[in-house]
């Protein structure tokens, strides 16, 4: 570890695996997309019945983490590289994306769950690093994503072009063609397995433990490290998809 920290428990380690330069340009990156999808009204507008998903998603997440995944047996053997208990927080993190199916949905209850983790278990040591954490590793590329599935995300549709119509009484309505593909919602889950799979080992052993904490790590263990767990989250991915399928249509009636 390096020398003591230097704030608010932060070291500001900058011999990180992933240089500071490149998570502050992926940050930018998020944002300028999220800004063309806001343009391009592709964002949109949260219901109360979201934010209820959101919440009881996030303290679902806490619960898991905190109280359900610390009870499952584990193999050092094994999760050293391939994490099974992932496979709580990837089925949380799907729902939370198809239920609702907005981009920023994902980052929103990550840092609910973020918010509430730090009130019930860690503190603010670290912050706000851990909150930029959260949401750039486990949530924006899911985010991002949902750009492209919007509401359609853990189904087998997609939308393949929108048109303006003229509506009743003037009003301008917007009509989508959308076409099936036939198990379009396991490369949904698949994805989602892999982007939370990625998280620890690429973000935190790459750059968040060394600035933050200042443990150090070396190149090869972080790239290793992260092959065999997207691996690891492609299994998983697998694992999750129908049962992210049966309790979406379980919830709301549509498959």
């Amino acid at each position: 570890m390096s020398s003591s920290a230097v704030w608010n428990g932060i070291h500001f380690d900058t011999k990180t695996v992933i240089p500071a330069w490149v998570i502050g340009v992926y940050v930018l990156i998020i944002v300028a997309l999220l800004l063309y999808g806001w343009r391009k009204h592709l964002l949109s507008s949260y219901k109360t019945v979201d934010y209820v998903y959101m919440g009881l998603l996030a303290a679902l997440l806490v619960i898991w983490n905190f109280f359900i995944s610390p009870l499952i047996p584990k193999f050092s053997a094994v999760t050293s590289w391939f994490y099974y208990p992932d496979i709580g927080e990837i089925i949380i993190l799907l729902l939370a994306a198809s239920l609702i199916g907005k981009p920023g949905t994902v980052m929103t209850t990550m840092f609910i769950y973020t918010l509430l983790s730090d009130i019930f278990h860690y503190g603010f040591g670290g912050e706000p690093f851990w909150f930029i954490y959260e949401l750039i590793a486990y949530a924006a590329m899911l985010d991002l994503y949902l750009l492209l599935r919007g509401k359609y995300f853990g189904t087998n549709n997609q939308v393949v072009g929108r048109k303006k119509v003229q509506g009743e009484g003037g009003t301008v309505e917007v009509q989508e063609k959308v076409v099936r593909i036939p198990g379009l919602f396991v490369i949904d889950s698949v994805i989602g397995g892999v982007v939370v799979a990625l998280a620890y080992p690429l973000f935190y052993h790459g750059f968040f433990a060394t600035f933050v904490e200042g443990y150090s790590y070396t190149t090869q263990y972080v790239l290793t490290n992260s092959l065999v767990s997207a691996a690891g989250g492609v299994i998983m991915g697998l694992i999750a998809a129908p049962f992210v399928v049966y309790i979406r249509k379980v919830i709301t009636g549509v498959y």
